[in-house]
């Protein structure tokens, strides 16, 4: 059994069905990885053709927070404050991401849409691209900066757009495979929300508001208006 849980003897799955190898192992990549299709970044400030990324994980658990802040002042005569709305957010989200090298194979050959170097898996490929958010980029034609904006989004329950606040965390763990590198990468990271949003979005659409026009479709552009 596979890291996924489906059968990957193709050879004896051939010679029980009478279908080729090749049409069998497609059957099984699109089974395995389908659970994954709506898992996706978009980093808005990579070349073309490295903008987006499939994420072939779930995580167990995502942190999600959202702040009011009020002011308050004394009144004479009551026993609580007169509380004066402020503002709220950012809304902010802790995504940790498990990467086990074992699975990649599949994705390289279905879903990987980046050039692969030598040795380099999309582990390798998807580390690199999430590490980029951190850093803005230098457009040498015209002089300006070009912020990391990026668009995350998990099955069809959460979703954002912003920038990534504080550090990208990497944890290299697990035995060494044949290629000499680990078999499990952690990396964990914090969104926090550039959209606002008022309370009738919120209560519409909860942790998935955002996800409208060209992200619902085909998930490959960045304007969500």
């Amino acid at each position: 059994m596979s890291k996924l849980g489906y059968t990957r003897n193709f050879s004896q799955l051939s010679a029980d069905s009478g279908k080729p190898n090749d049409l069998l192992q497609r059957g099984w990549e699109e089974q395995a990885l389908a659970p994954f299709e709506d898992n996706y970044i978009y980093i808005s400030h990579l070349d073309e053709g490295y903008k987006f990324w499939r994420i072939p994980v779930t995580p167990e658990e995502i942190g999600e927070n959202m702040e009011s802040n009020f002011g308050s002042t004394s009144a004479l005569g009551r026993s609580a404050p007169v509380f004066t709305y402020s503002h709220s957010g950012p809304r902010t989200m802790n995504i940790t991401l498990s990467l086990p090298r074992d699975i990649m194979d599949d994705v390289n050959q279905s879903w990987c849409n980046a050039k692969l170097g030598y040795g380099e898996d999309y582990v390798d490929n998807l580390i690199k691209a999430i590490q980029s958010i951190s850093l803005p980029r230098y457009n040498l034609n015209n002089k300006a900066v070009e912020p990391p904006l990026v668009a995350i989004r998990f099955s069809n329950d959460i979703f954002i757009k912003g920038v990534v606040s504080g550090g990208i965390n990497l944890t290299h763990k697990g035995p060494i495979l044949s290629n000499n590198k680990r078999a499990i990468v952690d990396i964990s990271f914090t969104i926090s929300e550039v959209d606002p949003y008022d309370a009738t979005t919120v209560f519409t659409n909860g942790s998935f508001r955002g996800v409208v026009g060209i992200f619902r479709n085909d998930r490959m552009g960045f304007n969500s208006k």
